[in-house]
């Protein structure tokens, strides 16, 4: 375990500020995760920024972590969709790998709800996690699952929801015997994202002994959504019944 540790801590440092990757230069890295470095860059000949991903070297080395970073890169070039950042290039320097994408401006949900102390109504949160439906649906249209829809991966700029960070993601066929599986994972994490919104507003301490059904003011609309989305009650079959409900819940809070 120790020589594992200082073999990823040998490896895997990461690239400082003003390294030059081909016409991009380093800014500041934004995050380590199991697989890959993530860091913000600048394109010197357009003054542009992007997001580049880097295989951890240390992953690189061996053959499955870099078929799989490969299979990242083709899944994500199959991604047309306004709120997700679009792939725009893959290079290799030096044995090291690293795909480039879009840089999307603003703030990760987890910032805006324990840095910046962001409330959001029920009505809020309702129509923001709509725009998150979209991107879902989407995805799943294509049978793509995200498999990790949680605050950090979820950016909002000017009111718009961008979803990020595929590198758990998968795509599969329709025959897939793990289809259902993964389309109620995420349902379940969109449930978890709504909850985490409306916890915002909750001035109590929270206890072990309540749930959140006990905890929050929610009208009844939006409780079966939630348990519906959690499994708590039979889940949703289909988009459609998602949608539905959601719409009916926002029109019914509209309302009041």
């Amino acid at each position: 375990m120790k020589w594992s540790y200082l073999t990823r801590w040998y490896f895997d440092r990461p690239l400082k500020a003003g390294t030059r990757l081909n016409t991009y230069e380093v800014e500041k890295c934004l995050g380590l995760g199991a697989y890959g470095m993530i860091y913000l860059c600048k394109d010197t000949r357009l003054g542009k920024k992007y997001v580049i991903k880097q295989l951890r070297p240390s992953k690189g080395r061996k053959q499955q972590e870099h078929d799989r970073f490969k299979d990242e890169i083709q899944l994500l070039s199959k991604i047309s969709h306004h709120l997700v950042p679009s792939l725009t290039g893959e290079f290799s320097i030096e044995n090291q790998h690293y795909y480039v994408m879009e840089y999307v401006e603003g703030d990760n949900i987890e910032d805006l709800l324990f840095f910046y102390n962001r409330k959001f109504t029920e009505l809020d949160a309702l129509n923001m996690m709509k725009q998150l439906l979209s991107i879902i649906k989407y995805l799943h249209q294509h049978n793509i699952f995200h498999t990790d829809i949680r605050p950090p991966n979820v950016i909002v700029h000017q009111g718009k929801v961008h979803l990020i960070d595929f590198g758990l993601a998968k795509q599969v066929s329709e025959r897939d015997k793990n289809i259902s599986n993964y389309r109620q994972d995420d349902y379940y994490d969109f449930g978890q994202m709504i909850l985490f919104l409306l916890y915002s507003t909750f001035k109590g301490k929270k206890s072990k002994r309540r749930t959140w059904i006990e905890e929050l003011s929610l009208h009844p609309a939006t409780i079966k959504f939630l348990k519906k989305l959690l499994g708590i009650s039979d889940p949703f079959a289909n988009m459609v019944e998602i949608e539905k409900d959601l719409e009916a819940a926002i029109g019914i809070l509209q309302e009041n």
